[in-house]
Parts: C-alpha cells; structure tokens; sequence
C-alpha cells in the first residue's frame, strides 16, 4: 500500500515537471516565433472570415425578419400551406427574401445617388476653395471696417494662411475624384476579395438564418454539457443581456441617426444651404455616436458653410443645437429608451476610453460594450453579497457606515 502511494506520489511529481517544462518550451516558441503565430491568426481570420461576415449579417437582419414573420408571413403562411411544419418554413423563407430585397434596395440606392453626389461635393468644395477664402477676406474686410488694426492684424495672418492653402492645393496635394476613382481602380483585388466574403457571408447568413432555432439548441445543449446548470444559467444569461444590449442600442443608434440625417437633409434643402448630402451624411453618422457625436458632426459642417456664407454657418449652428435638443430629449428616448442603464459618467467615460484605444470604432461600440462589462462586474457583486446575506440596492449603502465583522450586520449612519 505504502509502495503504491509513492508510487502516485513520483507519478504526479513528474507529471508537474513534465507541464512545467512544456508550458517553458511554448512560452519561448511564442516568444521567438511570434511572427510565425501572427501570421498563423491571419490566415486563421482570413480563412473564418465570411462566417464572420455572415454572423454580421444573420444578426443585422435577424430583428428585420422577426418582424416580419409575426405581423405578415406567419398568418399568410398559415392561409398558404396546410401543415404547420410547412407554414414555418414558407414564412422563414419569404421574410428573409423579403429582407434581403430592402437591404439590397438600401446598398443600390446608397451606391447609385449617395455615394456619386457626395464625390461631386467634395470635387466642387476643393475646386471652390479660392472662392472661399474671398468670400471670407470680404467678410473679415466688412465686420471690422471700423477698426483698422485689428483688421490689419487679422488680414496680415490671413494672407499667409491664404498663401499656404492656395500653394498647398496648386501642388496638387489635394486628390481630386479623378485620382480618388483612379486609387480604388488600383484596388480591383481587395475589392474583389471584399466582394466575395461579402457574398460567402451572405450564403452564411441564410443558412443561420434558416436554422437559427437548432443552432441556438445545439449550442444550449452543448453548454449545459460542458458546465453546470447554475453556471449555464449565468452564462445564459449574460448573453440574453449582451444581445439586448446589442441589438437594441446598436440597430436603435442607426434608425435614431438615419432620421435625423433626413431631417437635417430636408432642412439644409429648405434653406438652400450648401452640400445639403455631404453634411447630412456627416451628420447623420457622427449621430451614431453617443455624447460627442454631434459636436464631432456639426464642426466639420459648420466650417464648410462657412467657407461658403457666414450668415448661413449661424443658421446652420441654431439649427443643430435645436435638432440635437430634440434628438436627445424626444427621437432618442422614444427609439432607445435607457437600453444600456448606465450613469452619464459611465457613459462618457466609455467613449473616451475605447475611443482612445479603437477610434472611431471604439467610439461606437463602447458603450454597449462598457454596458455589459458593467454588468458582469455588478452580477458578480449581488452574487457575492447574496451570499453574505446583504442588502443588495446601491442605495442602501448610503445609509450603511460599515458592515460589523463579528455579526455580518450592517451598522448605519445615525438618523439626523
């Protein structure tokens, strides 16, 4: 017996060394051969990629369907087919043709008068620029006519910035549409390759989209496998609410953003303002983004009519501090509602954050992602305090002083 239990004893001490010098051995391969890992994980995403794009895309036109399939096809399919097996699957299928058809009208409307006039906008803008700089020259000349050293001082900087600009786009510095056209020309293959992950992800998406149900049972089934119920439960869990979160900021952010681009759009059409698309598209997309988004957007806008007519930059200011005011008190609440339950600080903090770390991508998904980080870290605390037997409200902490170590028992402030 005594020979047997030594014998488990060297057996584990050598098992311990053995993990020990293989983990020592992986760790200087990644350390020596990190380019070969690196380039391993690229090939690795590349090869993965149109599943990606298609679980972009499932998810994107997943609420879409869902929508349709319960105020239009289901009752349809019910009148059509005879079996209900059949009435499912006629459903599916028309809601994700119906889907894809509006998405595609969406991309073909995008690309056909979107994208052409917002190049012929910046092509005009670029070629106008001297025009411009008159145009703001006579307005400096006019607002300080009677005071002439200030005029002078500001007209000597000017005619220096003057000269820089109009040097720095004679150089040829500046792309014009043609070179931007001739640049992406040259870019045949990527596109192709964006293309064809594009349509591979879509046939993805369809396939999901079809199966969604048994795929999402597969995975239940191979979770609660794998772990047990409690901590199935939890995990469960945390994934009902990261796809709430998701998908309702994040497909609320676009709607929220899409009309207020067409408002801002109907507006500067109203007011005959300058490049009513290109500032509406900024608009609309800086809109995406929570907090600064429209102080990001309405920067770049304001200075481009600016350039063009000073009287309309102010109009174009009111108009946006009134649209934003709207946006943040009436549109948003009403598509949003509070869909991430974070504080403004929190908010904010995540947009600065992950802005700083990803761009303008961080930007974007910050929020919602801060949002479910958020709510781990606060799941784990109600936990652990559950368990303890204490309050659990954040409220409730600001009567409590201290937790008493021998009792466990809150001791709380005196009452005034």
């Amino acid at each position: 017996m005594k020979q047997k239990i030594d014998n488990n004893k060297y057996f584990y001490w050598g098992l311990t060394i053995f993990s020990i010098v293989a983990f020592a051995i992986l760790f200087f391969f990644v350390l020596y051969r990190w380019e070969v890992i690196i380039s391993g994980l690229i090939k690795f995403l590349k090869i993965f990629t149109p599943f990606g794009v298609g679980f972009i895309i499932a998810y994107l036109l997943n609420p879409i369907i869902k929508y349709m399939e319960s105020r239009v096809f289901n009752k349809l399919g019910k009148k059509v087919c005879k079996k209900e097996e059949n009435a499912y699957k006629f459903s599916r299928f028309a809601s994700i043709i119906v889907s894809t058809l509006i998405l595609v009208l969406i991309l073909v409307g995008f690309f056909s008068f979107i994208i052409p006039e917002i190049l012929r906008s910046i092509d005009t803008m670029i070629a106008n620029i001297p025009d411009y700089l008159n145009n703001i020259e006579s307005w400096i000349l006019t607002a300080f006519e009677n005071k002439p050293e200030l005029e002078e001082l500001i007209l000597d900087n000017y005619d220096d910035i003057y000269d820089y600009i109009i040097s720095y786009i004679n150089s040829g510095n500046i792309p014009s549409v043609d070179s931007i056209i001739g640049n992406i020309s040259n870019g045949l293959v990527t596109i192709f390759k964006a293309i064809y992950n594009i349509v591979l992800g879509y046939i993805v998406a369809i396939y999901l989209l079809l199966g969604k149900e048994k795929f999402l049972a597969q995975a239940k089934k191979l979770l609660y496998t794998v772990v047990k119920p409690n901590k199935a439960f939890i995990i469960l869990d945390n994934l009902r609410y990261t796809d709430k979160i998701f998908g309702g900021f994040l497909i609320g952010k676009m709607i929220d953003s899409l009309i207020i681009g067409i408002i801002c759009f109907a507006f500067m059409l109203l007011l005959n303002m300058p490049y009513p698309l290109l500032l509406a598209v900024i608009v609309g997309i800086t809109n995406i983004i929570p907090y600064f988004g429209p102080i990001i957007g309405a920067v770049p806008c304001a200075l481009l009519i600016l350039l063009v007519s000073p009287s309309k930059c102010l109009t174009f200011i009111i108009f946006i501090i009134i649209l934003q005011q709207f946006d943040g008190n009436v549109l948003g609440p009403k598509i949003l509602g509070n869909k991430t339950g974070l504080q403004s600080f929190w908010v904010l903090f995540s947009i600065i954050v992950f802005g700083g770390l990803f761009g303008f991508i961080g930007m974007l998904f910050g929020v919602p992602l801060f949002a479910i980080i958020y709510s781990f870290f606060n799941g784990v605390c109600e936990r652990r305090l559950a368990a303890c037997e204490l309050p659990l409200a954040t409220d409730d902490y600001k009567k409590i002083n201290y937790i008493d170590p021998e009792t466990n028992k809150p001791v709380y402030y005196p009452v005034k």
